[in-house]
């Protein structure tokens, strides 16, 4: 456990709510400490309030589609993504939900794969890599909708829920 955690109170503290249109931010620095400040703190995820998990969810899938694509998606964090379909939800992005309802669907095999591949979190980048490559799940990754990307969406979230992302530092 990191005893060095980052405080949320002391990051909603210093920020000063901005109104935005649309979803590029000049500067996601914010979004970005709420993520680490969360990623110190993973293993509490079940106990975090709703907003705070989808927060974390959706960005995380972000990263990992951004980096690898749903196949690393489904590699890394395949718990996260009917989470994310929800934030997404909420949201009103009815095109990122549907293709993360997609990759749910596709989720059982994807896992059956990894297990027939004796993926155990052991093997080589090279194995993991060319796995990404040959997925079914790359097929989601082909065309993403812009209103996949969700940096002004996680920002406007944590805006409206500061005390769900402040009581985080409470749970220990």
């Amino acid at each position: 456990m990191n005893e060095q955690r980052r405080s949320l109170v002391a990051l909603l503290d210093a920020h000063t709510d901005v109104p935005f249109e649309g979803d590029v931010l000049e500067e996601r620095g914010f979004i970005e400490r709420v993520a680490m400040a969360l990623y110190d703190r993973h293993e509490q995820f079940s106990r975090w309030p709703e907003s705070v998990r989808h927060f974390y969810a959706c960005y995380d899938l972000n990263f990992q589609v951004g980096s690898g694509g749903f196949a690393q998606a489904a590699y890394n964090i395949p718990h996260l993504i009917p989470v994310a379909q929800e934030a997404f939800e909420q949201f009103g992005r009815t095109k990122a939900a549907e293709l993360c309802s997609r990759a749910v669907a596709l989720l059982p095999a994807e896992l059956v794969e990894h297990m027939a591949k004796g993926f155990t979190g052991e093997e080589s980048l090279e194995g993991v890599f060319d796995h990404f490559n040959e997925s079914a799940m790359n097929e989601l990754s082909q065309n993403l909708p812009s209103e996949f990307w969700a940096d002004g969406a996680l920002q406007s979230l944590v805006q409206r829920h500061r005390k769900d992302f402040a009581s985080v530092d409470r749970l220990g």
